[in-house]
């Protein structure tokens, strides 16, 4: 079952560097590590920091490196 929380809470720019990249529900992001999030144009660390608290709030975990 697909998580479509949505990524609403996060700043514009973040937002389109997600759907960019192909990432438009929280389960898409076990697909990625960290590392590969912050390397997306318009993504950086605030939120990466507002992203990790909402998916420890529904234990959805990144890639592992």
């Amino acid at each position: 079952m697909e998580k479509e929380l949505g990524f609403a809470f996060l700043p514009a720019p973040a937002q389109r560097a997600l759907q960019n990249a192909g990432i438009l529900t929280f389960e898409d992001l076990n697909r990625f590590t960290r590392d590969e999030l912050l390397s997306l144009h318009g993504f950086g660390l605030k939120g990466l920091r507002m992203l990790e608290e909402k998916m420890a709030e529904h234990t959805i975990e990144f890639k592992m490196k």
